[in-house]
C-alpha cells in the first residue's frame, strides 16, 4: 500500500511539472527595449527589465543581450527575439510614433519634455525605478507632493526624505504616458528630472550607436 501511494505521488508531481512546464513555454514572452547586457522583456502582459543572470519571477533568463537581438532561456530551451517579436507568434506590424535622443558628449540622453503639461528637461534613467525630481523642481512644476506618501531615498549626497506622487501626465515628443508614479527627494538631487521605468517600462526603447529611440505601445 504504501509503495503504491509513492508512486501516485511521484505521477502527480510529474503532471503537475509536465503542465507547468507547457503553460512556461506556451507563455508570450516579448522584447521591447534592448540594451547592452540587457532588455526590458513583456512576459505574459509584465513588463520586466532583465539583466544577464538575473532570472525574472517568471523563470525567463537573459543569457545576452545586444542592440539587435536578446538570447533568452526559456523552461531549458533558448530562443533569439529581436525588438517587437513574439515567442508565441502574436506580433502584427502596426502604426507607430517614435521619438528619437541623441547622446551627447557625456554620455547621456537629455530631453526637453513635459510634466502634467509644463516644460522639463529629461535625463533618460533606466536604472531609475520611477521618474525622479528633486523638491524645487517639483514646486516649480506646481506638484504638491508634500501631500504624497513620505519616504526615505538613497542619494550620491547620503539618504533624504522622499514623497511618492502621481503624474498626470509624462510626455517626450509625441510619446504621452497618463498617471505616473514618481518620487519627489528633499535637496538639489537630482539635478535633472530623471525619465524612469515607470515611463519607459510603458514604451518601446531601442539603443544603437549612441541614438536612443522610443516608440509608443498600442
Amino acid at each position: 500500500m504504501t509503495r503504491w501511494l509513492a508512486l501516485w505521488a511521484v505521477l502527480i508531481s510529474c503532471v503537475v511539472f509536465s503542465a507547468s512546464s507547457r503553460a512556461l513555454e506556451a507563455q508570450d514572452v516579448r522584447v521591447v527595449g534592448l540594451f547592452s547586457d540587457a532588455a526590458v522583456v513583456k512576459i505574459q502582459g509584465k513588463q520586466r527589465l532583465l539583466k544577464v543572470g538575473k532570472p525574472s519571477p517568471e523563470g525567463v533568463e537573459l543569457l545576452g543581450a545586444d542592440t539587435r537581438m536578446a538570447t533568452l532561456l526559456i523552461n531549458g530551451k533558448q530562443y533569439q527575439l529581436g525588438l517587437s517579436r513574439d515567442h508565441n507568434g502574436g506580433y502584427q506590424a502596426r502604426e507607430t510614433t517614435s521619438f528619437q535622443i541623441d547622446i551627447n558628449d557625456y554620455g547621456q540622453y537629455l530631453t526637453p519634455g513635459s510634466i502634467n503639461g509644463r516644460s522639463v528637461n529629461f535625463l533618460v534613467d533606466t536604472g531609475a525605478t520611477s521618474v525622479a525630481m528633486n523638491s524645487e523642481q517639483a514646486r516649480i512644476l506646481g506638484i504638491d507632493f508634500t501631500a504624497g506618501q513620505r519616504g526615505q531615498s538613497s542619494t550620491a549626497g547620503g539618504i533624504v526624505i522622499s514623497y511618492r506622487v502621481m503624474l498626470d501626465s509624462v510626455k517626450v515628443g509625441g510619446i504621452e504616458v497618463r498617471n505616473v508614479r514618481a518620487a519627489v527627494l528633499e535637496g538639489v538631487y537630482p539635478s535633472y528630472v530623471l525619465l524612469g521605468m515607470t515611463y519607459l517600462s510603458q514604451v518601446e526603447i531601442n539603443e544603437n550607436s549612441g541614438l536612443l529611440t522610443l516608440t509608443k505601445k498600442y
